[in-house]
């Protein structure tokens, strides 16, 4: 049989806190997802389904009532409360916020991105729609004044929307990560072959993944991870790095058992507990 070697280079300064034997799922993160409309749920569903599939103790979303059935079948194990109503959330009960998979850009979602960057004050992980809302609405003043811990997780397209360039080719990645990172004092998850991470004073690059996820969703599914390991205490740096290597690690597996080609986003996030398990037991053995 063909050995897997995805999970047998594990590095040593990827480790995950085991969990105490007399314990609730208070004590495991309450993530708050800020995502999907009308067309877009399977987004929503992904990165709440991650957070969950990763550790998190409570997961919630915030989202349009119309696709409440799609969001309580695929993730039965989350809540769900009705966007409309979002003045009525206290967004400080949640330990992180995820925002943006399948947000979608319409104007009406100027007042939730606002709401969260003016009064949540935990960390706050931003992607897809919601950085582009912040682009097309020029939030930029919100962003860089908010008080939360902010992750951006932009992907190269987006990262040079941010920088407002025409382009970031893959040899600017490190460059304009760095420069994304010192103008939105944030830590900043560069997407893309090899995903770079830039914290305050390190950057790290991932080692993890494959072709493979290049499919719509492994995003959103990235997003749940992080949220979900930040929610359980791990920094923002920290959770964004044990983040990008695990979703890698869940593709690779993925990969390893059904090949490249008809991989899906929810193959990796079927996959992620398996991989975090991989990583307990390569704690374990040490």
């Amino acid at each position: 049989m063909k050995e897997n070697k995805a999970i047998n280079n594990i590095p040593k300064e990827i480790f995950l806190h085991k969990r105490e034997k007399n314990t609730h799922k208070g004590q495991y993160g309450k993530v708050l997802v800020i995502a999907g409309c009308v067309g877009m749920a399977g987004a929503a569903q992904l990165c709440g389904k991650a957070a969950i599939k990763s550790g998190a103790g409570i997961v919630r979303f915030l989202a349009p009532r119309e696709i409440f059935d799609i969001l309580q079948v695929g993730v039965p194990e989350a809540t769900c409360i009705d966007r409309r109503i979002e003045e009525d959330v206290n967004l400080d009960e949640y330990d992180a916020i995820a925002i943006g998979s399948g947000l979608g850009q319409g104007k009406e979602n100027i007042r939730i991105i606002k709401k969260v960057l003016n009064e949540y004050s935990k960390t706050l992980i931003i992607d897809a729609d919601a950085l582009n809302c912040i682009m097309k609405y020029s939030l930029y003043g919100n962003l860089t004044m908010t008080n939360a811990n902010v992750i951006l997780t932009p992907h190269l397209v987006e990262a040079a929307r941010l920088l407002e360039i025409e382009k970031v080719e893959d040899d600017m990645r490190e460059d304009s990560g760095k420069e994304l990172r010192q103008i939105f004092d944030a830590t900043v998850v560069m997407k893309g072959s090899e995903t770079q991470v830039f914290g305050k004073d390190e950057i790290y690059t991932n080692t993890t993944g494959n072709p493979g996820m290049a499919t719509g969703g492994s995003g959103d599914v990235l997003s749940g991870i992080i949220a979900s390991l930040a929610a359980q205490g791990y920094s923002e740096f920290e959770s964004s790095k044990l983040g990008v290597y695990i979703h890698g690690l869940a593709g690779d597996m993925a990969s390893f058992e059904m090949g490249e080609m008809g991989m899906t986003a929810m193959d990796i996030v079927t996959f992620t507990p398996l991989a975090i398990k991989e990583i307990y037991n390569k704690d374990q053995e040490n």
